[in-house]
């Protein structure tokens, strides 16, 4: 039977932001549109958002994790990761 490690990663707003430097200077719109019953989704969020979010992504990829779940608030991103021990 195979066994897994997982993890977990939080990643705020802003370091998603410091990815995408050149939209700093701008008044920038919210990262993810979260409704009032908490359901969030990306419609009409920038494209150098999303390339920022697949760079984080990848990064732990890279270093052999799988994305399992996401999870995605308001002012953070929260990642549950698991990889072959």
């Amino acid at each position: 039977m195979k066994q897994y490690e997982y993890a977990i990663t939080v990643h705020k707003a802003g370091e998603i932001l410091a990815r995408v430097p050149d939209l700093l200077a701008e008044e920038t719109p919210p990262l993810v549109y979260c409704d009032y019953q908490g359901k969030c989704f990306f419609d009409d969020a920038p494209s150098p958002y999303m390339t920022a979010i697949v760079e984080i992504l990848n990064a732990q990829g890279e270093q052999g994790w799988v994305l399992a779940q996401i999870v995605l608030r308001q002012q953070d991103m929260i990642c549950f990761w698991r990889r072959n021990r």
